[in-house]
């Protein structure tokens, strides 16, 4: 005989309001004897287990049974971009302005310097004084200015300065020959939680089966007020030379250290009429009892169980579909 939905939960009622617990037994289609609610296979878990059924050995080969283990899942965060120029060309401009107005300032100050001079010796006039005076204060407004707006981009003081300094454009120390550059937009969300030096992964249409590792070399301080996007500067490792600038890329920013948490894979785990989600626990490989469970993250083939499951214990890994289909399967008489 075979239970349908509606009077498995009619058992779940009569185990949470009768005085004693009930032995549910359940005889599926060419199945053997049922399993009393009292085994192991579901003393552990009365409080969120459903039913308990038993196989026979055609019905076992169709399901895989393995043990509840841990899985790394990764805390991120989500950015659409694309693959970059080596050197940002946003930046590269900045830089040449920065070093373009450092020049002029220099030769304003040096020649306000000049202009005084003379004109304690009534060497030039007042109007060639104020107008050395003018061209400085020009010259200091416009290098605030380009220092400004390299701060804009994500330049610290401490670049503009060494850039001042040495007078390299786009300088990259510590770049590798096969590194590439990806620029990705995070959402003003998700915004406080990026810093520099977090892992990276990225994936490109042109590549779907391709990993592309890297980290963030640069957080732009601006915030896009149409599309409250912020963008960073990715790093990649390109061995293959295969990333071509332009490319459209998916980026996952590790925000925080991979959590190590429960998880079985996905055919496990099954989602029934009303939402809930259920799992096969079995303790002897022959009689399975179909446990409330919560999950998480999904990622790579596992999924995190929160609730209703232990390290350890044997759950079906492949096949929970195929016995939640028996139970609903219609009875022969």
């Amino acid at each position: 005989m075979t239970f349908s939905f509606g009077a498995r939960n009619r058992a779940v009622a009569a185990i949470m309001f009768a005085a004693t617990a009930v032995a549910t037994v359940i005889f599926l289609s060419g199945c053997g004897r049922g399993a009393n609610s009292d085994s192991p296979a579901n003393a552990d878990s009365a409080s969120n287990s459903i039913i308990t059924v038993e196989l026979t050995q055609n019905q076992l080969s169709a399901i895989k049974i393995g043990p509840v283990g841990t899985y790394l899942f990764p805390i991120e965060k989500e950015a659409v971009g694309s693959v970059s120029f080596e050197e940002d060309p946003g930046i590269v401009q900045a830089e040449f302005t920065l070093l373009g107005a450092a020049a002029t300032a220099t030769v304003a100050s040096n020649e306000l310097v000049r202009a005084q001079s003379l004109y304690g010796t009534n060497g030039i006039s007042q109007r060639e004084l104020e107008q050395a005076t003018s061209d400085n204060e020009t010259g200091a407004a416009a290098l605030k200015a380009a220092r400004d707006a390299l701060r804009a981009l994500g330049e610290t003081d401490g670049q503009i300065n060494q850039l001042l300094a040495t007078g390299k454009i786009g300088s990259s120390p510590g770049t590798s020959s096969n590194a590439k550059w990806v620029v990705a937009n995070v959402n003003e969300s998700d915004s406080p939680l990026v810093r520099e030096g977090q892992p990276v992964r990225v994936n490109v249409m042109a590549l779907p089966d391709r990993v592309f590792d890297g980290k963030i070399s640069k957080i732009y301080s601006l915030i896009d007020s149409n599309t409250h996007h912020m963008s960073v500067r990715c790093q990649i490792a390109d061995p293959k030379d295969e990333l071509r600038p332009g490319m459209l890329a998916s980026v996952a920013i590790q925000i925080q250290q991979p959590l190590e948490a429960i998880a079985i894979p996905p055919n496990g785990v099954v989602r029934e009429g009303d939402g809930t989600m259920t799992a096969w626990v079995t303790t002897d490989r022959q009689h399975f009892t179909q446990r409330i469970i919560k999950t998480g993250m999904r990622e790579d083939g596992e999924v995190q169980i929160l609730e209703g499951l232990q390290r350890g214990e044997f759950v079906v890994t492949d096949g929970a579909v195929f016995l939640d289909n028996m139970l609903q399967a219609p009875s022969d008489d």
